[in-house]
């Protein structure tokens, strides 16, 4: 994956985020860019977790 690819996954969490939700659609968000982050940082060990979830609006 690109970095795009990262830029536009994150996008997407922060439109989402960015609604309001209550606190269990936010949590269910949170955990999975969370797992995402995760699988992300298994493809690409310089994968910055952190910047992505700033990225994601989850900071």
């Amino acid at each position: 994956m690109t970095r795009k690819d990262f830029e536009l996954i994150a996008a997407a969490f922060k439109r989402q985020v960015m609604m309001k939700l209550d606190k269990d659609e936010h949590d269910i968000l949170s955990d999975l860019a969370e797992d995402l982050a995760g699988e992300f940082l298994a493809l690409n060990p310089r994968f910055n977790v952190h910047r992505f979830l700033d990225a994601c609006g989850l900071s």
